[in-house]
């Protein structure tokens, strides 16, 4: 096969890639997002958001708006080689993420369904519960409970009826079922370039 500037190949199947060359061939097979620079407006946003920490990588769970208005609860705002750092993909071409693009965000606020960040580091040092997910017990101030599973990512959570991220007094790390728990809010990737003192690129 000729390949042409432009064209975008297919990649193997997981499945069908084996030993160490695995993610290299794919991202061989694959277009990667450009990431371009965080402007100084969203910077003075972002600053606002306290992030939480898992091995010296910061997490920043945040709401945003779009420049279409569209507005998204669930967002993970990082650094673009502190991402790389802890999780070697990109988003763009990890099938199991979801991303936008830092040049389509207008506003950046705080996630309405963050765990506070006492909390969500007490889960980052706990480490995981098993091979890739972490298992715990959210308890809350009128003495119920709930037991999620997520990924290496805990920043989001849902909440039950009539109760919200505020309500959670402590949480339990590797502790609760492994079978009957509440899934996970699904999220989105959000990377950045650090600004440069020149240009917007």
């Amino acid at each position: 096969m000729i390949v042409k500037k432009g064209m975008i190949l297919k990649p193997r199947p997981f499945s069908t890639i084996t030993g160490t060359f695995k993610h290299f061939n794919y991202l061989l097979l694959t277009k990667i997002m450009e990431v371009r620079s965080i402007s100084p407006e969203q910077q003075l946003q972002l600053d606002k958001v306290v992030p939480s920490e898992n091995r010296g990588t910061l997490y920043y769970p945040c709401q945003v708006t779009l420049t279409d208005g569209t507005i998204i609860d669930n967002v993970y705002i990082m650094e673009h080689q502190s991402y790389l750092r802890s999780w070697v993909i990109m988003p763009d071409v990890d099938r199991g993420k979801q991303h936008i693009l830092i040049e389509n965000v207008l506003d950046i606020r705080d996630s309405p369904n963050r765990l506070p960040v006492k909390f969500a580091n007490e889960l980052y040092k706990a480490g995981e519960s098993g091979m890739g997910y972490i298992i715990f017990k959210i308890l809350y101030d009128n003495g119920s409970t709930m037991d999620t599973s997520t990924g290496n990512a805990v920043d989001f959570v849902p909440s039950p009826d009539g109760l919200t991220t505020k309500n959670i007094v402590d949480v339990l790390p590797h502790r609760g079922s492994r079978e009957n728990f509440v899934r996970p809010l699904g999220y989105y990737w959000c990377l950045y370039k650090k600004k440069r003192n020149r240009g917007w690129f």
